[in-house]
């Protein structure tokens, strides 16, 4: 009986035992996999917005790549092409590689990307949409089924992989929300002077006009700073560029005008400089700033707020924005209910004619501001704030924690 007894218990305990490790291995299973889940959340941290939260900055077209390490870009168009092979693209990938950016590579092409096959080929030549980010498809391209034709083909094959253009000045006789279904990600304009019939604010105007349509269907939008590569064209036309503060103004005051305009990322394009042409890398400076306000940019949530100018020129017709405040401000809440008056002069030198702006924003909420990288405070009691905008001057009022906040 005590040998059948110990047998007994020899085997329950053997029982409780497998049972034990079953359920222990089971957990293992199901925390490795969170943990993986986890890991994988985290490296989604590294992309640029919209597949994860680091700032969006990227640059456009640089055909060496050694720019973007230089300015820490986080998002890239890597080369031109008016024709690309299945290998070539994979060239692309592979040189993203070597530059160490291959999780944030945009590879550019033809229209040899419309068909399936393409797609097709470069997959089985062992590309997986995890070693690129996404494709920069052709520059300004004026037919959106081309751009339909390649989304539909790269997304059967890279579902993962983001789909971007450069769609010029919206002006192709088309409605825009007709290329809307062949991109993931739109990048508008900034041509602010190239051309002589628009004013400075015209990205403004040009993402007011356009940008909810993308935003509302889900869709990204970033605004494309201009570098003035034709610079001698810039120079013929704009006497005011004539020294390196005025063209860091213009620059800088272009990714202000995006922020205000609704764009979530900036992209830097054409860092070449004709002679006599003051150098200046305007991202490199406003990047701290830009980091800063990043908080604001990603959660979205801002009201136009009513500004009455009371010196100066007092608007400025923004076509396709219509006619809007020399000075126009919106306020910025984040995830936490943080409050943050963005404002900025729409005024260029030519047009304020280097006439500063007096302007009374109003709406704003009660408390003490910081003014943002200007070593000041302003404090509101009345829901209004009273300032001075010399032309590209911007301002940004950052509510501080704790204070009072009505409104």
């Amino acid at each position: 009986m005590k040998n059948k007894d110990s047998l007994y218990l020899t085997f329950l305990t053997s029982a409780v035992l497998i049972c034990f490790l079953i359920l222990s291995s089971s957990a293992a299973l199901a925390s490795n996999g969170q943990n993986t889940s986890d890991s994988n959340s985290l490296n989604n941290s590294e992309f640029p917005y919209p597949r994860g939260t680091a700032p969006a900055y990227g640059m456009m077209g640089w055909e060496t790549g050694t720019q973007f390490l230089t300015d820490n870009a986080t998002l890239i168009h890597l080369g031109w092409s008016t024709s690309i092979t299945p290998q070539q693209f994979v060239d692309n990938i592979n040189r993203g590689k070597q530059l160490g950016i291959s999780k944030y590579l945009v590879a550019t092409g033809g229209p040899q990307m419309e068909t399936e096959s393409f797609w097709r080929d470069v997959r089985d030549l062992g590309v997986t949409d995890d070693e690129f980010y996404g494709v920069y498809f052709p520059d300004e391209e004026d037919n959106p089924s081309t751009l339909i034709s390649m989304y539909t083909g790269m997304k059967r094959y890279f579902p993962n992989a983001v789909a971007g253009d450069y769609l010029g000045d919206m002006q192709t006789g088309r409605d825009d929300e007709e290329f809307i279904p062949g991109l993931d990600v739109c990048y508008f304009t900034t041509y602010t002077k190239f051309h002589p019939e628009r004013p400075h604010a015209w990205v403004y105007g040009n993402l007011i006009a356009n940008a909810p349509d993308w935003k509302n269907a889900g869709k990204t939008v970033y605004v494309t700073t201009e570098a003035f590569g034709q610079a001698i064209e810039v120079n013929n036309l704009d006497p005011d560029l004539d020294t390196e503060q005025k063209v860091a103004d213009r620059h800088e005051s272009q990714i202000v005008m995006g922020i205000l305009g609704g764009a979530q990322g900036v992209f830097s394009y054409a860092y070449k400089y004709s002679a006599d042409t003051p150098n200046y890398e305007g991202w490199v400076d406003f990047k701290p700033k830009y980091e800063q306000v990043w908080p604001w940019i990603m959660n979205d949530n801002r009201t136009l707020l009513a500004t009455n100018v009371t010196s100066g020129r007092t608007s400025i017709t923004s076509d396709p924005g219509g006619t809007i405040d020399a000075v126009t401000a919106y306020m910025f809440t984040d995830a936490d209910g943080g409050k943050l008056v963005a404002s900025s002069s729409m005024l260029d030198f030519t047009e304020a004619n280097g006439t500063e702006n007096d302007a009374i924003i109003t709406g704003v909420p009660d408390g003490t501001y910081e003014v943002l990288w200007e070593n000041r405070t302003v404090t509101v009691t009345d829901g209004t704030i009273n300032d001075t905008w010399e032309p590209y001057e911007y301002h940004f009022y950052q509510l501080k924690e704790n204070d009072t906040c009505t409104g």
